[in-house]
C-alpha cells in the first residue's frame, strides 16, 4: 500500500513540480544563449556595449530575473512539499478522505517524505545545473581541473580529513539533517493541528520552540569542544584537537550526526502518534 500511496502522491505533486523545474529549465536555456552570442563569442563587443545604458539595465533585468527563478524553484520545492502538501493533504477536508484509507499513519509520513526528499534532491541538483550550465565557458572548463585538484588538496587542512573521506560523510549528514528537517515539520504539523484553535499558530511556535532547542545545543557542544581544543592547545598535546584537526571533525560529525537522527526519530514518533491517537480534522 505504501507504494500505491507513494504512487499518488507523485502525481499529485508532480502537477506543479514538472512545470516548476521545465521553467527553470527554460530560463536557463534563454539565458545561456543570451551569454553566448553577447559575452562568450565576442568579449570585446560585450565591453563595449557595456558602456550602453540599456545594455546595462536589460542586463540587469535578466540577473534579477533569473535569480528570482532560482529562489522560486527552491522556496517553491520547499514550501509546497514540506508544508503546504503534508497539511493540506492530511490535516483539511482532504484528511477525511485520506484517513479512511485502509493505511496507517506511518504509511502517510512515509510516502509525504520519500516524495518530498527525492523532489528536493532533484531541485538541489537542477538548480546547481542551472548555475554551471549558463555561466560556464571554456576558460572555466580549462581550469576546473587545477581547481578541484587545489581543492581537494586544501581539504586536510581545513577539515583535518581526506576529502575521500570527508565529502562522503559530509553528503550523509546533509542527507541525514534533510530528512530529519522534514520529519520535524511534519511534527510540528500533526502536533499543531491536534489543538482546537490557533492550529498553524501552534505548529509555528512549535517549530521555533524545536529550533531553538537544537541551536542551544549545538552552542553547549560549540563551546564544550572550544574548551577542549584550547586546553589541548595551552599544554600543547595532540594537535589534532584543534579545529581543524581530525578529532574535531570526527566529534562535530559525529554530535550532528547523532543530534539529526535524534530529532528525526522523535519527530517521526510524534508525529505517528499524534496523527494516530490525536487526529483533529475539525
Amino acid at each position: 500500500m505504501l507504494g500505491k500511496l507513494i504512487k499518488n502522491e507523485f502525481k499529485a505533486v508532480n502537477r506543479l513540480m514538472i512545470p516548476l523545474h521545465l521553467g527553470l529549465i527554460a530560463v536557463t536555456i534563454i539565458g545561456r544563449f543570451y551569454l553566448q552570442f553577447t559575452v562568450f563569442n565576442n568579449p570585446g563587443r560585450a565591453v563595449v556595449m557595456s558602456d550602453n545604458i540599456w545594455f546595462g539595465l536589460l542586463n540587469a533585468t535578466l540577473i534579477v530575473f533569473y535569480i528570482l527563478a532560482l529562489f522560486a524553484a527552491a522556496l517553491i520545492t520547499g514550501i509546497y512539499l514540506e508544508i503546504i502538501r503534508f497539511r493540506k493533504n492530511l490535516f483539511t477536508d482532504e484528511g477525511y478522505l485520506m484517513h479512511t484509507l485502509p493505511v496507517t499513519a506511518s504509511a502517510h509520513i512515509w510516502s509525504k517524505l520519500i516524495v518530498c526528499l527525492v523532489w528536493v534532491i532533484v531541485d538541489v541538483i537542477l538548480v546547481v545545473l542551472s548555475v554551471f550550465g549558463l555561466f560556464v565557458n571554456m576558460d572555466i572548463l580549462r581550469a576546473l581541473p587545477e581547481g578541484l585538484s587545489l581543492m581537494f588538496s586544501s581539504f586536510p587542512e581545513a577539515f583535518g580529513v581526506s576529502a575521500g573521506l570527508g565529502i562522503p560523510l559530509y553528503l550523509l549528514l546533509i542527507l541525514v539533517d534533510s530528512v530529519s528537517g522534514i520529519l520535524v515539520i511534519y511534527m510540528c504539523i500533526a502536533v499543531g493541528h491536534s489543538f482546537n484553535t490557533h492550529k498553524i499558530l501552534s505548529s509555528v511556535g512549535i517549530y521555533v520552540g524545536v529550533t531553538m532547542i537544537n541551536s542551544i545545543l549545538s552552542m553547549i557542544f560549540s563551546a564544550i569542544t572550544g574548551m577542549v581544543s584550547y586546553t589541548s592547545m595551552s599544554l600543547t598535546v595532540a594537535a589534532e584537537s584543534t579545529v581543524n584537526g581530525p578529532a574535531y571533525f570526527w566529534m562535530s560529525w559525529i554530535f550532528s550526526l547523532l543530534l539529526s537522527l535524534a530529532t528525526g526519530v522523535i519527530s517521526y514518533l510524534l508525529a505517528n502518534y499524534f496523527m494516530t491517537k490525536k487526529l483533529n480534522l475539525e
